[in-house]
This record gives C-alpha cells, structure tokens and sequence, in this order.
C-alpha cells in the first residue's frame, strides 16, 4: 500500500487523468457515437444545401470538428488499453487539445460577419480591420503548431527541457482562451460603434433569396439569381468596393445570430480556461484539483463541443451567416447572361476588386 501511494505521489496530475478501463472505455465509445452522429448531420447539411447552390463551407468544418473528434475518443480507448504506450499517449494529447480551434475560429468567423454586417465601411476586403482578422487567424494556427510540438516533445526531454516547453504551451493555453473570448467583444463593438453615413450607404448584398432562417427550410436554387440580377443594385458610376453580407436585422434572425455567438463563446472561454489551469498548477496525482478529474475532461472537451455544435445545427447558422458565393455557376443562375460563371467577393475572398476593374471588354456596365 505504502509503494502505490508513493507511485501515486510521484505522478504528477494531467487534465483528464490517466485513463482506466472501467471509465474511460464506456466514456470513449459514448463520445464516438454522439460526434459519429453529429457528423452524419454536418455532413448531410453540407451536401444538401451545395445541391442547392449554397455553398456553406463551416458546415464542412463543423463535420471536421467531429471527425477530430471521433480520433480523439479513439486514441483515447487506445490509450487505455495501452496504458504504458509513450506513443500512443502523445497522440492522445495532441488530438485532445487540437480539435477545439476549428470551433474558436468559426465563432470567431461568424461574429466578423456580424461586425462587417454593422460597419460596411470598416471591414470591407482590405480595410485595417479585415486585415487585423486575417493575421487573428493566422495567429491561432501558430498558437496551435506550438502546443502540437510542444505537447509532442514534452515526453521525450529532461526535466529542465519540460519547464521550458511547460512555458510555450501556457502561453498557447491562455492565447486560446482569449480566442474563445473574443467574438463577444467583437460583436459588442459591432453594436456599440455608431453606424456611420457610409455605412448606411455603402453598397452591401446578401442572399435575399433566403426566406426563412430555422426550422428545416433549404433554399430554392430556383429562386437565387444569376450573377447579372445580383450586381444589377450596384448603383452606376458607383466606386465603393460591395460587401457581402448576412441577412439584415429587419429579416428577423439577426438576435438569434448574436445569442448563437455568445453563447457558444461562453461555453467554450469556460472549457478552455478549465483546461488552461491545469497547466498553471502542477500537483501530484494524490492532490489532484477538481479540474484533473477525468470527468472535468469530459465535460469540458466531448460536452462543451458537443453542446456547440447542436447549438449551431438547431439554430440554423448554415442560414443566418451564409453570406453570398465567391463562385456564380450558370447551373444555379435564373437567366443566361453569365455563361462563364462570375467570379465574386466571400468575406474572406479578395476577387470582387479584380471583377469590378475587369471591364475592358465592357463587360461588367453592361450588366450595370
């Protein structure tokens, strides 16, 4: 008894404990089957709208969430039945804290849209704070290659080696914590910034095609114009880059779109700083805080996620953030106009500007 507890003293606790059969097989196999489930769902969502002409790519995300996610629960089961498998424990972890950041950048995707929605003017493609958003994201992508290495690494240097990797993966922990945070204040400074006059000017589109936001509604591919029709608002001698957009307030789904944001940003902020602290406080496994139970690893990973996405699913934000297409196909188009296809602005495309100075051959006044 005297040697297990020392063996037990001189573990250090780990977020989500070590794994034992009698837990962790049943918890493993119930999470597998839920993001089995809601990737069937995510899946079906993508292929049928794109039947339609609605081109929704974080539903496709959203499917790459839960397939991360089945490996994760997979690794771990394997990691359980591999108990002393230096190999398979470091897949297990990395595949534990690598999935979450598609969910971080989603949500933070859907409240710039919500911002650039607000302040046309402020976050058209190539304005200070597109640009900001765009090196945001590229910074979550770094944060994450360094608690992939680091996280890799760790189990395989000395004791000084670990508290300097120790340092980088705090710093990466705490970076997406914050990333889960920020689309609130995003969104909060989307409404508490005035709307200018050119904002209320500047020329925006969004799929007006769409008629309902919830429920099982799927667009009518009949019913969505071709590319002529759309850029047919643009107002002659009009010099303002366009900006696509999500439905306006006054098509009623734009408080549920903010509630959806917030919500989710508080669920993850919570998981995540859960997980964080788990790397400030190093104890052994005989002291191990609430936050090292293995429960608290399945709440904060498998549920918090899984709450999100149904969350997302049930309230439609295929529909309530869809902004319009980047590519125009004749196939989805009402009328023959186009019979190349047109080649337009998404959010984070940066072609509108190379359409609209295109017209040497006249093309675009005579769709104007």
């Amino acid at each position: 008894m005297a040697a297990a507890g020392a063996a037990l003293a001189a573990r250090p606790a780990t977020f989500g404990d070590y794994p034992v059969r009698k837990s962790d097989i049943a918890g493993s196999v119930v999470c597998i089957v839920c993001f089995l489930v809601l990737a069937v769902v995510n899946m079906t969502m993508l292929r049928r709208n794109l039947a339609r002409g609605h081109k929704f790519i974080p539903s496709g995300a959203m499917f790459g969430l839960c397939m991360a996610r089945i490996i994760t629960f997979s690794m771990r089961l394997a990691y359980t039945m591999h108990p002393t498998n230096t190999n398979v424990a470091i897949a297990a972890n990395i595949f534990l804290a690598a999935g979450v950041i598609i969910l971080f950048i989603l949500n933070i995707l859907f409240s710039q849209r919500v911002f650039t929605s607000r302040h046309p003017s402020l976050a058209y493609v190539g304005s200070p704070f597109y640009n900001v958003m765009r090196v945001f994201y590229i910074s979550v992508i770094v944060f994450l290659i360094v608690l992939i290495v680091t996280t890799g690494v760790f189990y395989h240097t000395n004791h000084t080696v670990q508290q300097g990797i120790s340092q980088f993966r705090k710093v990466a922990m705490v970076y997406f914590v914050v990333s889960a945070f920020m689309p609130i204040p995003i969104v909060a400074a989307a409404y508490a910034i005035p709307r200018s006059e050119k904002d209320e000017t500047w020329p925006v589109h969004y799929a007006h095609w769409i008629e309902k936001y919830s429920g099982l509604y799927a667009p009518d591919p009949r019913k969505k114009p071709s590319a002529a029709e759309f850029y047919a608002e643009i107002a002659q001698g009009e010099t303002r880059r366009p900006v696509h957009v999500i439905p306006p307030p006054e098509r009623g789904a734009r408080e549920v779109s903010v509630a959806l944001i917030v919500i989710s940003s508080v669920i993850l902020t919570f998981a995540t700083a859960v997980r964080t602290a788990s790397n400030f406080v190093v104890v052994s496994l005989l002291d191990k805080p609430w936050y090292d139970y293995r429960v608290t690893m399945y709440l904060c990973i498998a549920l918090a996620e899984l709450l999100v996405e149904i969350t997302w699913i049930v309230g439609r934000v295929d529909l309530k953030f869809y902004i319009p297409d980047k590519k125009w196909d004749q196939s989805m188009s009402s009328t023959d106009s186009d019979k190349d296809g047109l080649e337009v602005d998404g959010e984070t495309e940066g072609e509108l500007d190379r359409v609209l100075r295109a017209d040497d051959t006249g093309a675009l006044e005579k769709q104007v």
